[in-house]
């Protein structure tokens, strides 16, 4: 059965994870807890998959992280198809330094950045503006898959090669778990559980090492339960005075 051997390859990537990113994931817990003792920004970022909304907002989630989510939308309907449109340069290197300027971003805010392989224009674009800037960037991203692939920014640069830590998500190259007769791509994608699955982990780490030093870091309860709005609401409230 398909679904049978889904939960296999789930159960190994899950204790792939464990045994081999531990270390990187209470490090970045550790990066986590010591930003919010600092009063710095922890911001979340990916590339649509799962961490952005996952990670952030939830109930049983910290409330200190935060997304970031910008698109360059224009307006401009023509004539398709003309030499001279066909001849543009669509990079769009360099929009990151607008982001960071009409965003909340400062330099010392961490940036948790989620990307299976790593390679894309946008995404290497921001984290050299990040690092530019002086942020942390903590990497969620494939090595098996980034490493055996281009970059498609300028600088030949992918993710894990500017982030100040990588965890790696044990995704493999293409990101597909499973090899399936009659589907002719590998079918199920790692990339998303195992980056839901180790997050966890590091918010876990970093309410550990808060505990530690006296701190109760703030908490989002359901907002479906008695109180929860106004439980929320003062949650928030603590986190915009303290940092947690």
């Amino acid at each position: 059965m398909i679904t049978d051997r889904y939960f296999e390859h789930v159960e190994a990537l899950f204790k792939r994870v464990r045994e081999t990113q531990m270390d990187n994931i209470r490090a970045a817990g550790k990066m986590m807890a010591d930003a919010m003792m600092r009063n710095a920004n922890i911001i979340i970022h990916d590339t649509g998959h799962i961490i952005n909304s996952e990670m952030t907002g939830r109930s049983g989630g910290l409330v200190a992280p935060t997304y970031l989510k910008y698109y360059l939308v224009t307006e401009n309907p023509g004539r398709p198809n003309r030499a001279a449109e066909k001849a543009k340069d669509r990079s769009q290197e360099g929009m990151a330094e607008l982001v960071f300027n009409a965003g909340s971003i400062c330099p010392g805010d961490l940036v948790i950045i989620g990307s299976v392989s790593g390679r894309s224009e946008q995404l290497v674009d921001l984290a050299l503006c990040l690092k530019k800037h002086d942020c942390q960037i903590i990497a969620v991203t494939s090595l098996e898959y980034s490493t055996q692939v281009e970059s498609a920014h300028s600088s030949g640069k992918k993710l894990y090669q500017i982030a100040d830590l990588v965890i790696d998500n044990c995704a493999p190259l293409g990101d597909g778990m499973m090899h399936v007769e009659g589907i002719p791509v590998p079918f199920v994608p790692a990339s998303g559980l195992s980056a839901t699955y180790l997050m966890w982990a590091v918010y876990c780490e970093c309410a550990e090492e808060l505990l530690k030093h006296g701190i109760t870091p703030s908490v989002f309860k359901s907002a479906n339960m008695p109180g929860g709005d106004e439980y929320n609401l003062g949650m928030e409230n603590r986190w915009k005075e303290l940092g947690y």
